[in-house]
This record gives C-alpha cells, sequence and structure tokens, in this order.
C-alpha cells in the first residue's frame, strides 16, 4: 500500500510540474510576457499602469488596459473572450480585484473597482467609478451601471440591466430579464439613483425601480414602482413613503439614507447630500 501511495505521489508530482511548465510554454508561443515567479501570462499587447500588483496564476489577455496602482489577485483572468465582445476591456486606476475572478473583454469599468473574491464580470459593461462586486456575483453583460453602486454577495445583474448612480443591492438578489423563459426577448430593469434592493430580491424583466426605493428582503417585484417608495413581500405590495420609516428617536426619517450615511463616499459628494439637509431644515 505505501508503495502505490508512494507512486500516486510521484505521479501528482510530475503532473503538477508538467502543467506549470505547459502553461509558461503556452504563454512563450503566444507572445505573453510569462512571469516565471508566479506563473502569470501577461499579454504584450496589455497596456499596464504604474505600481500595478498582481498575484499568483493570472493571465491578462490582448486589448486590456489597467491603470495605475490596482491589485489583481491570484487565479484572476482579465480579458477573457467569448467571442461576442465590441471593444477591448479598459479598467480605471485603484482597482482591486480579488482572487478567482474574471472580467471579460468589451468592458469599461471606471476608477476604484473593487470585487469579492470569485466574481464575474462579462462582457460590453460600462461601469462607472467606485462599483463594488460582493464575492460570487455576476454581472451579465450588455448592461449599465453608474457611479458608487454596491452589491452583496450572490448578486446577479441581469443583461440589459439599467442601474443609476449610489444603488446598493443586498446578498442573493436577482435582476431577471427573460420574461417568458426560455427566449430571445431580453429586457434588463432599471434601477434609479439611491434605491436600496434588499437581501434576497427578485426584479422582474423591464421593472422600473423609482429614485429612493426601498425594496424589503424577500421582496418580488413584478410592477413598476415610483419614488421614494417602500415594497415588501412576495407577492410583492406598496407600504407607502420610504420617509415615514423613523430611527429609534421616532422623529428622524431613515430615508432617503444619504441624509444619514455617507461613509466611504468622496467628501465633495457627501457634502453635497448634508447641503440638501441644510435646505430641507431651512424649509
Amino acid at each position: 500500500m505505501e508503495a502505490v501511495l508512494d507512486a500516486r505521489r510521484k505521479v501528482n508530482l510530475f503532473c503538477n510540474a508538467f502543467g506549470f511548465a505547459a502553461g509558461m510554454l503556452k504563454g512563450s508561443l503566444a507572445g505573453g510576457r510569462t512571469e516565471n515567479m508566479n506563473y502569470n501570462n501577461i499579454s504584450d499587447s496589455a497596456k499596464i499602469g504604474n505600481n500595478v500588483k498582481f498575484g499568483q496564476f493570472i493571465t491578462v489577455g490582448d486589448n486590456v488596459k489597467i491603470g495605475d496602482n490596482c491589485i489583481i489577485e491570484s487565479y484572476s483572468y482579465i480579458g477573457y473572450s467569448n467571442g461576442r465582445e465590441r471593444s477591448g476591456l479598459s479598467i480605471g486606476k485603484n482597482a482591486h480585484i480579488r482572487s478567482h475572478s474574471v472580467v471579460y473583454l468589451g468592458s469599461s469599468i471606471g476608477e476604484n473597482l473593487v470585487t469579492g473574491h470569485h466574481s464575474i464580470i462579462r462582457e460590453n459593461c460600462i461601469v462607472g467609478d467606485g462599483f463594488q462586486l460582493g464575492s460570487s456575483s455576476i454581472l451579465m453583460g450588455e448592461l449599465v451601471i453608474g457611479n458608487y453602486v454596491k452589491t452583496g454577495s450572490k448578486v446577479e445583474i441581469g443583461q440589459f440591466s439599467k442601474l443609476g448612480n449610489y444603488v446598493w443591492i443586498f446578498i442573493n438578489s436577482s435582476l431577471l430579464t427573460d420574461k417568458y423563459p426560455p427566449s430571445m426577448d431580453i429586457i434588463g430593469p432599471t434601477i434609479n439613483d439611491f434605491a436600496i434592493v434588499g437581501a434576497h430580491c427578485v426584479v422582474f424583466p423591464g421593472v422600473t425601480v423609482g429614485k429612493d426605493c426601498l425594496l424589503g428582503s424577500g421582496c418580488f417585484l413584478t410592477k413598476d414602482l415610483g419614488d421614494l417608495t417602500i415594497a415588501v413581500g412576495n407577492p410583492f405590495r406598496e407600504l407607502g413613503s420610504v420617509k415615514k420609516i423613523k430611527l429609534e428617536d421616532g422623529i428622524t426619517s431613515a430615508y432617503p439614507w444619504r441624509y444619514r450615511y455617507q461613509n466611504g463616499y468622496p467628501i465633495e459628494i457627501a457634502s453635497s447630500w448634508l447641503a440638501e439637509v441644510e435646505k430641507i431644515e431651512d424649509t
């Protein structure tokens, strides 16, 4: 038995060594830059900014531009092609892409991108600054996302979705796109500025969520929702204005949330929100 185990160990060691060598050879034959110590394969045509830090076992494909001061963690693939992309890939400065992430060609992504582990951004997305994509989440491609949008883990944002600025989407929520699956009639939801999609929500194809709306956890939204509206339940029902939700003092409105929460946003944006509060208090 010991001899059999020893033989298996030798085979595994050989296979691992062969795999590393094959990967390095593939990069060399493809004209890529292979970092021997880290087993990275970075295309010669990729444009890499200053002070970009790479982990191990990373691939950066052709026609990729990565801005300054980015961090690409191990086992990530930047610039993957599925043949559907219409352009190269551009990632702005100060991105932090965590391990096992895949970013397809065809997308334009602004500054300060943050992804969780095992996240995917598919082809032809337009993404603004400050986007945060949770672990094991996916952008299905062909969509538009504004500035400072944040998602939790295991979130799926379907094709042709449109998200405004400062949107929050919490854990395990989905934006659906196929009204009569399976079909080719794909239409994404629209989520307007400052809206909050709570955990375990489903927003149906073509539905519009208004500005400053709040979807409670587990909401299945099948129809449009006007600005400043609360929706809960499955089937969903409206519960009036978000302004009626009070903090513990029973006086201060919890929503719109930006009037009480500015953590993590640029100072100029936070200042503009506080200026809104002062105007409201003066009236």
